[in-house]
């Protein structure tokens, strides 16, 4: 019980102060008048998100943070410009209103959201766009309260003209010293509790210092202060496709906000996902908050990691929420909001501005003004990076944070389709490069060594959408440019690297596809997951093109191949007689469909020589398949040298007739003819090192 309550007190000390000060900033915005209602709806939505968010399977700590607030400013900048336009008087009930509306459109969007499951986009939006957002919130909120700062103390006379100034500096020097040297504590709180001391001080002594609800104030909630005239607005239909356009986009940024929130502690926890009957019912606390007039309320990384963090374990625990939730009205009936002064919020925002920014970001900056070496050493992308968060930073400041927002997303979409659309196709080889881990006879990996070329590998990459459609169609057809010559046969197409794909390119892989067959080239798929018949890994699909290419020319082979044991590595650099003598050893075994030629543990000593059939080698209890075996590969020869237990299990994939030489029988054979012996273990040394180089292949392939 200590620990959840301790829990719940850390996410409190994170979404407490973040929330006054996005209220504190908004209110200003708005009308400071309505600081105190918009207080109380935010601690009523406080308790009933994250009450209702307590009963999914994954908790996160729901609170007002500064991103959400900084779009509500600028919306609130872009209407009160066209507040004549619409016929409305610019009052700050008219803006309380529209805010309003703004929250409800926002909080009604969501379950449409989760019923899309839409946080699959949060995937699209680089990682720089998100920095340039926080970095603009961060600057934004020093220029605002600098702003108050000197107006303050312009409108300010007497002894006590200093006193606003005092206290910011108290509250951002205690909550700074805080996290510089006891970071395990909530240093929010402690700098604006070091604020409150020191303001109830300065009344002590003569000082009227404003807090930021007064005590004897009489709480009411936003919604009894709205103004009913704009519905009245002669611009109404202009202005409702204002506010439902601003609602869209607020509401797209609180989804994707809780969803990286979601994502994030997702990694240090094994819970399952919300349902999506969970998240619609956390849609309804949103709306329900929203239609109190509280300000929007979405996942807070920081206090869910706070409460993480206390937790002394991985996740939180719903208790921990639901508690949170108590705690909250419980603040609210102590009064202590009350005692905290509204100057002291000046230099609480401006610590969380501190906090707020990318300092990576802000020093890669400084050293590419400023040192040209380090200029030069930057890569391409970090160029990108950088350019990125810049500008998404200066749209917010210089103009507002929606336009902000609208840059970063093109800006996203752009990096998208350059990252993912310059290069369709990751790799490409052919046969002779790119094998399957099938072992086979000698005379058939000969055969692959000479028309390997006709068989043209792809490893397809990234996002695949109509943007890069016609470069991929145009990259498969230049390497397939010597098809005129019958050189290329068999085109296999990796999707294991590939993100998403559209109609669009499927529809113009499907005219690739027609128009390679009327040329006799078959193309294979493999790991595409919307086609049946797409192979399960590379290693299958370039088996089965293998395996055609075989059959193709193994009637235009030069002699004749025999049997598939002097075919045989084994076999190799042996004279007539000493092939009859290693030949009279071997026994002759059957084996039906699923028999298993070797299991895993075994001790026996057995080395097997494939001469009708097919065979796979399976780990983890047979639902993985490592490689496989074709007639005249061999098979066991590990435990045959070293007598170790059977590493794999080797099970028949077709009936199988398999020439077997025992330990015994060989150690028999070499006290009568060592040479023959040592010759043959000198070709098992030579069958393990093309093994070994092969899997080396295989590792090339799949980085």
């Amino acid at each position: 019980m200590l620990v959840t309550l301790y829990a719940a007190l850390e996410a409190l000390s994170s979404a407490i102060p973040s929330g006054l000060g996005a209220i504190v900033w908004l209110g200003y915005k708005i009308g400071p008048e309505f600081i105190p209602a918009m207080v109380l709806a935010m601690l009523c939505a406080l308790a009933i998100v994250n009450f209702v968010g307590s009963f999914s399977q994954r908790p996160i700590i729901f609170s007002a943070r500064f991103f959400e607030i900084s779009l509500l400013v600028g919306f609130i900048d872009s209407f009160v410009s066209k507040l004549n336009n619409w016929g409305l008087v610019d009052t700050p009930s008219v803006r309380l209103t529209l805010v309003m509306a703004v929250c409800m459109g926002a909080a009604i969007l969501q379950p449409i959201f989760y019923s899309f499951r839409l946080q699959r986009l949060t995937r699209y939006i680089p990682a720089p766009v998100f920095v340039g957002f926080f970095n603009a919130v961060a600057l934004i909120l020093v220029l605002n309260q600098a702003q108050q700062i000197v107006l303050t103390l312009m409108h300010k006379s007497g002894e006590s003209h200093d006193s606003p100034f005092i206290l910011g500096v108290i509250c951002f020097a205690a909550a700074y010293l805080v996290k510089r040297f006891k970071p395990q504590w909530p240093s929010g709180i402690c700098g604006l509790l070091a604020a409150s001391i020191a303001a109830i001080y300065l009344e002590h002594t003569g000082e009227s210092i404003p807090s930021i609800v007064p005590s004897m104030l009489e709480w009411s909630l936003p919604i009894a202060n709205i103004d009913l005239s704009i519905w009245k607005a002669s611009a109404f239909t202009s202005m409702a496709t204002d506010v439902a356009v601003v609602s869209f986009l607020l509401g797209v940024v609180i989804f994707l906000n809780t969803a990286i929130t979601s994502e994030t502690i997702s990694q240090l926890d094994d819970k399952p996902e919300a349902t999506l009957a969970q998240d619609r019912w956390l849609a309804v606390g949103k709306i329900l908050s929203a239609g109190l007039g509280a300000i929007p309320m979405s996942g807070s990384p920081a206090a869910t990691m706070e409460a993480v963090s206390a937790s002394g374990k991985k996740g939180i625990s719903n208790g921990t929420v639901r508690l949170m939730a108590v705690l909250v009205i419980i603040l609210y009936g102590l009064g202590w909001l009350t005692w905290l002064p509204q100057s002291g919020m000046i230099g609480f925002l401006i610590f969380e501005a501190y906090c707020m920014y990318d300092h990576a970001s802000v020093m890669q900056l400084w050293n590419y003004v400023s040192n040209p070496n380090a200029r030069r050493s930057m890569t391409s992308l970090q160029r990108e990076d950088l350019f990125t968060i810049v500008l998404v930073a200066a749209v917010g400041v210089a103009v507002n944070m929606v336009a902000a927002l609208l840059a970063g997303v093109i800006l996203g979409l752009i990096l998208f389709a350059r990252r993912n659309g310059d290069k369709p196709i990751k790799e490409i080889s052919n046969g002779k490069k790119w094998r399957s881990n099938c072992q086979r006879s000698l005379s058939d990996t000969l055969l692959l060594d000479q028309h390997g070329g006709q068989i043209l590998c792809a490893r397809l990459h990234g996002a695949l959408y109509f943007g890069v459609a016609r470069s991929l169609r145009d990259s498969l057809e230049a390497h397939l440019s010597n098809l005129q010559h019958g050189r290329v046969q068999w085109v296999v197409l990796d999707w294991r690297s590939v993100v998403s794909f559209d109609t669009t390119l499927m529809r113009l892989l499907d005219r690739f596809e027609l128009a390679a067959a009327k040329r006799g080239i078959v193309v294979v798929h493999s790991a595409r997951v919307d086609d049946p018949k797409s192979y399960v890994d590379m290693d299958r699909a370039l088996e089965f093109c293998e395996a055609q290419l075989i059959e193709r020319h193994q009637s235009h082979h030069d002699g004749v191949l025999g049997d598939a044991v002097l075919s045989s590595i084994l076999f190799a650099d042996l004279s007539q007689s000493a092939q009859d003598k290693l030949r009279a050893c071997f026994d002759v075994r059957h084996f039906q469909v699923g028999e298993m030629l070797i299991q895993k543990g075994d001790t026996t000593r057995d080395l097997f020589i494939i001469t009708q059939g097919r065979a796979d080698v399976m780990l983890a209890g047979g639902t993985v398949r490592v490689a496989s075996m074709m007639t005249g590969a061999i098979v066991g020869e590990m435990g045959f040298l070293d007598g170790t237990p059977r590493a794999a299990d080797v099970m028949a994939r077709d009936e199988m007739i398999c020439q077997v030489l025992t330990r015994e029988r060989f150690d028999v054979l070499a006290k009568a003819h060592p040479d023959i012996t040592q010759q043959v273990l000198q070709n098992l040394c030579a069958e393990l090192a093309t093994r070994l180089r092969s899997i080396h292949s295989l590792l090339v392939q799949d980085r």
